[in-house]
């Protein structure tokens, strides 16, 4: 890959990222994440480790609730066009998900598998045996002083998808579409407090 094509690429990528995030304080202005401390690495296998960390404008009790109703998230995510729950107890969930979600290449649904812990308030999702990209990301929540708002700490992994893809994805759009997952995860959250956990 030249080194202007892959400038393009960051510029093009930057730009929808911004787009994305421009788009979700448009549409969630209570509840407007702050990002910082991000980190990121690859495993000599490939593997990338991805960490985030957001404040969320919204107590934890509602985030913990809409984190642990993926579900009824995937409403507000207009790449999703059908879900249904798999199996559901009070410890998780696995969902399945239809539509173009930019996680399980080509045209297989991507069934997740969600794990809640209400004592730790954390949340885990990951791949299962049929994802042809292999991932695990966790949610950690924690109140601010004033319980008014929610600290997010977010630590994904996941495989290399070139094989997946027919082609080398360069890390810097891996790290992209880990950063925009993040994102319009923590978008759909607000928009689902934002109407009243429905």
């Amino acid at each position: 890959m030249s080194s202007r094509f892959a400038r393009s690429l960051t510029i093009l990528m930057l730009g929808l990222t911004l787009l994305t995030f421009l788009g979700t304080r448009a549409y969630a202005d209570g509840i407007e994440p702050n990002f910082e401390n991000e980190k990121s690495s690859i495993d000599k296998d490939g593997n990338m480790r991805l960490e985030l960390s957001a404040s969320l404008n919204a107590p934890e009790a509602k985030v913990y609730e809409a984190l642990t109703n993926p579900e009824k998230l995937s409403k507000y995510a207009a790449e999703i066009t059908s879900v249904k729950v798999l199996s559901n107890s009070a410890t998780g969930k696995v969902v399945e998900y239809h539509g173009a979600t930019g996680i399980n290449p080509g045209t297989k649904p991507l069934v997740v598998k969600f794990t809640f812990d209400p004592s730790k308030q954390t949340i885990t999702a990951e791949s299962t045996a049929s994802a042809l990209v292999k991932f695990h990301a966790d949610y950690v929540l924690s109140p601010s002083k004033d319980g008014k708002s929610t600290e997010i700490r977010y630590v994904s992994v996941s495989a290399d998808p070139s094989k997946a893809m027919g082609t080398k994805v360069p890390e810097f759009m891996r790290k992209g579409a880990g950063i925009n997952t993040f994102m319009k995860t923590l978008w759909t959250v607000g928009q689902y407090i934002q109407h009243g956990g429905k």
